[in-house]
């Protein structure tokens, strides 16, 4: 049995069908289970891929995720509440996979597999290099973000990974929380601790794994017979970290002065993404308004002036800091 999961709410379930519409064209031997940290909304188009409510944990407390957390929090603390979920309900389930539903596939992952022989837990680093500290993105960042980033997790069967699933699902019970002045990084800031306290655990270095706005200043990028590749290597998946469609030019809202002219070998990628985003119901998720979890009604689009003020601003600062 070869399985994927992921873990949303409602409000992104066209980001969840667009991550599946890439495994099936890249890996069609996987199965991909949405974990739902919400109530299905009733919709007139299909989901071709087993939807498992978190209603049907029995073991979550619904009642406190309404209204402790925000929406996000909800959904990365269910992560290691699905995933131990999972190998318990399925005896035959060796290897299991955690793909955030942002991700992108775009080649076999095969080698993810081959590595979970040797391995019990896979996770890859943020960045791989020292950045200089007068940039206006720097180590600092993830010190509070967490040095792995958890849109990605390989697991193997093993009282090694239970452990780790338990010691996960603990954590984020009190300190699933984003609070960046405070150190708190969400599902990510007690990974840190993963390659300390738990066996077989590899840190993936692969360039071509996780490719994301936060590590293109490390990686030579190109686009060579239609295919993205991060130094000489394939790229095996994208991490789309806050992209929307509404905002097409911005690599992510979190930098909003990367645009991705910047990137021309990642141009056709973001072309293909953003239509499958649209494709699979963008407008019709975005509208939804999730059961669990603090939520904040997306704000209206700026206007011109106030959208020119905003970067005329970030520029500023830009200049102050590396002043």
């Amino acid at each position: 049995m070869k399985l994927i999961y992921t873990v949303c709410s409602a409000n992104y379930l066209y980001q969840a069908l667009t991550m599946g519409e890439s495994l099936k064209k890249t890996n069609p031997d996987y199965e991909l289970i949405i974990g739902l940290v919400d109530e299905l909304p009733l919709f007139d188009f299909e989901i071709p891929y087993q939807i498992i409510s978190i209603s049907e944990v029995q073991s979550v407390n619904l009642a406190g995720f309404k209204g402790e957390y925000t929406v996000m929090e909800v959904a990365t603390a269910c992560k290691p509440i699905f995933g131990f979920y999972l190998f318990e309900k399925y005896d035959s389930l060796e290897k299991l996979i955690y793909f955030d539903t942002d991700l992108w596939i775009t080649d076999s992952i095969e080698s993810i597999e081959k590595n979970l022989n040797s391995y019990d837990i896979i996770i890859t680093p943020h960045i791989t290099q020292p950045i200089d500290l007068k940039e206006e993105w720097n180590e600092k960042q993830f010190l509070n973000a967490g040095l792995y980033n958890t849109g990605f997790v390989a697991m193997k069967r093993s009282e090694n990974t239970f452990k780790f699933l338990k010691w996960w699902k603990n954590h984020l019970k009190d300190y699933g929380y984003y609070d960046f002045c405070n150190g708190m990084g969400v599902d990510q800031l007690c990974i840190n601790f993963v390659p300390i306290f738990y066996d077989k655990v590899l840190i993936e270095y692969n360039p071509a794994y996780n490719l994301a706005y936060w590590n293109l200043h490390e990686r030579k990028i190109e686009f060579i017979d239609k295919k993205v590749v991060v130094n000489g290597e394939n790229l095996l998946f994208f991490h789309f970290s806050a992209y929307s469609p509404d905002y097409p030019k911005q690599l992510s809202k979190h930098r909003k002065l990367l645009k991705i002219s910047n990137y021309p070998a990642l141009i056709p990628l973001f072309e293909e993404y953003n239509e499958a985003l649209l494709r699979n119901h963008f407008q019709f998720s975005k509208q939804i308004i999730p059961v669990y979890g603090k939520f904040t009604p997306q704000k209206k689009d700026k206007n011109f002036v106030a959208k020119l003020m905003e970067k005329s601003a970030w520029k500023v600062i830009n200049f102050i800091e590396n002043y």
